[in-house]
This record gives C-alpha cells, structure tokens and sequence, in this order.
C-alpha cells in the first residue's frame, strides 16, 4: 500500500524505493527484519533482475516469503499433527481467584490440545477433534498417568486476520498454573491428572518411582506425570500455589499430596518420619516425601485428595441418603395436610 501511494504512483518503482519500505516497515516492527532481508534479495534476484520493479513484482516477492517463513514455524506433534505454535503471551488469560479458567485466542492454523471434558465454551469457527493421540497405547499411557484415553485438539477455522476464542475450566476448584517446558531442561514431573491443556507439541509421558517405598508411600503413587517436548503446558493446583528453588542437595521434606510438579534435575524420595507421637498423632503417617534439589519444585496447599477424604469422613457411615417427601407430613402442596390451602 505505502509502494502504491507513496513511492510509485505509475506502478513503477526502482529496486532502491523497494528496500527502503521494507527498511520502515521493520524500524516501525510491522515487519520482522528476516522476512524483509529474504524479500529484498528475492525481489532483486527473481523479480526485479534490471532493477527496476512494478508494484505487481513487488508483491509477488512478498507473498513468496511470507508463505515459506509461515510453512518453516508450523511444527508436527508426534502424532502427525501439524499446527502453528501458540503465543500464550498474548493469546492465554487465567482468570478468576481460587476456582480459575483459563482462555486462550486462536488464530488460523493453531492448535490447543486439552484434556478431554474440560471444555466451557467455544465460539464461532472453532472445532474440536476428540483423538487418542497417537493410537491406544498412547492413550491408554496418558490413563496411567492420571488423564483421560481421550485428548481433545482445538483449531480455528475462520478467515485470516480474525480469531477465535477456547475457554476450559477444571475438574475441582483449583489455580491454573503456565509453564514452559524449555526453561525447564526440557521435562516437567507433576502429579497425576495435573494437566489441563499444552502446546500440540507436548507429549505425556508416564515417569515412574525409582523406589517400591517412594510408589507405596510417597503418596502420589508408583507413576507420575512427565510432560516433554516444545511450548507451554498448563496444570492444575488446588488451594495456595507455593514455588520454591532448591539449590544443590538441598532437601525439602514436604507432605503427602501436596505436590503439584517439580523440574527436571529434582530427586524424588520418602522417609520415614522420625517420632512416635509424630507417627501414630501427627496426622502425616509414616512416611514424609522428601525433595532434593536442584530445581525448582510447586506445591499446593489443599490437595484434592485431602479434602475428598475429609467430606468422606464426615459421611454419616449409613450414607448421606435421600430426603423423601411423605404424604401428610406437612410441606406446601394443595393435597397433603399442613400446606397452605388456596382460598
């Protein structure tokens, strides 16, 4: 537009007035400075040999670079799903306090993969594909580490230039937490069923305890949750979400359920907690999950799993059961004694 108006109003413009736009459309950020250097070299190499360029040319060389640079940053997940990767910088909101959801913007040829039934609502333009991800086994190792056979990829259909919006809420009341799997060495451990949603390029992958006494007693069980590959993944916390950075050998005891993840490089054990009375009194049993650095470690301060087991045991033991109305026995209604009669 600005070749058109500005400089060559007869459609004829020299190589030299070619260069300086795309110089300004990269001073003022319109335009990333690797595009502009691939336009200039082709338009001068293919499309302007003498030159001189009409404004025809010009867009030609344009639009032949744009296209190879948007098919060099799709990427392929291992299941042979080809997508853009997402700016969850831009594209991803967390919103509300202690019960969070989580929106993300998509644009034409992303795609979010989600845990399947964790879906709010989508608009216009957005499909979901509900796919094991890789065939049975692959599905059948995400139910090993706590998440669904089933994994849902969302993509926006709509036209170029406009967007459409996925919002995804959680099973129990929880904090939505961002990470990013390359700041971390490239794997993150978490617990069981801690994932909500990641890049499509993320793969789950079941990671198992070292020790028979750290499965038995570490409270998260034999598998935990490993999630490997490039982009962001979002897990799930329940209560006040806790980051603590270990140094070299330094150890964190913490207790049973809390866990939420912890990066690659951190040593996961249990000992025995020392003390009788702490033992039979203390309300933590035997054993105590210890963590040793380095790395960084994230804790939750109500695991879900404690509060299940305190409504369970405040359950009369004959069940909760149903209240069931008996004819009589008073309660509104014009033909049971005690209601209101209507004049």
């Amino acid at each position: 537009a600005v070749a058109e108006v500005k400089h060559c109003p007869t459609t004829i413009m020299s190589f030299r007035s070619a260069s300086l736009i795309l110089r300004n459309a990269v001073k003022s950020r319109a335009l990333p400075f690797a595009i502009a250097k691939q336009t200039t070299r082709r338009a001068s190499l293919r499309h302007a040999p003498l030159g001189i360029m009409t404004h025809d040319s010009m867009v030609r060389a344009f639009s032949d670079v744009t296209t190879t640079a948007d098919s060099s940053l799709k990427k392929t997940s291992s299941d042979g799903v080809v997508g853009d990767p997402i700016d969850f910088n831009v594209a991803s909101k967390i919103e509300g306090n202690e019960s969070q959801i989580l929106t993300v913007s998509l644009k034409p040829g992303e795609v979010l993969r989600a845990e399947s039934g964790a879906l709010m609502y989508m608009t216009e333009g957005v499909e979901m594909e509900t796919t094991t991800g890789g065939g049975l086994s692959k599905g059948f190792s995400r139910m090993m580490t706590g998440q669904n056979l089933f994994i849902s990829d969302y993509t926006y259909k709509g036209e170029p230039g406009t967007s459409g919006t996925v919002c995804l809420g959680t099973d129990f009341p929880s904090k939505i937490l961002r990470l990013n799997v390359e700041e971390y060495g490239g794997k993150i451990i978490c617990q069981k069923g801690a994932l909500l949603c990641a890049s499509h390029t993320i793969d789950i992958e079941m990671e198992f305890a070292k020790k028979m006494t750290t499965g038995f007693f570490g409270g998260e069980g034999f598998v935990l949750q490993g999630l490997t590959g490039e982009g962001d993944v979002f897990v799930k916390a329940g209560g006040t979400l806790i980051r603590r950075e270990l140094e070299e050998g330094e150890q964190l005891r913490i207790s049973s359920g809390c866990l939420v993840a912890f990066s690659n490089g951190v040593d996961y054990d249990v000992q025995m907690l020392s003390g009788f009375k702490n033992v039979m009194f203390g309300g933590e049993g035997l054993f105590i999950t210890t963590l040793t650095g380095p790395g960084t470690v994230w804790l939750q301060g109500q695991p879900p799993q404690r509060m299940v087991s305190e409504i369970a045991r405040r359950v009369p033991s004959g069940g909760i059961g149903l209240a069931v109305p008996i004819g009589g026995a008073g309660g509104g209604g014009d033909c049971g004694g005690g209601g209101e009669s209507e004049q």
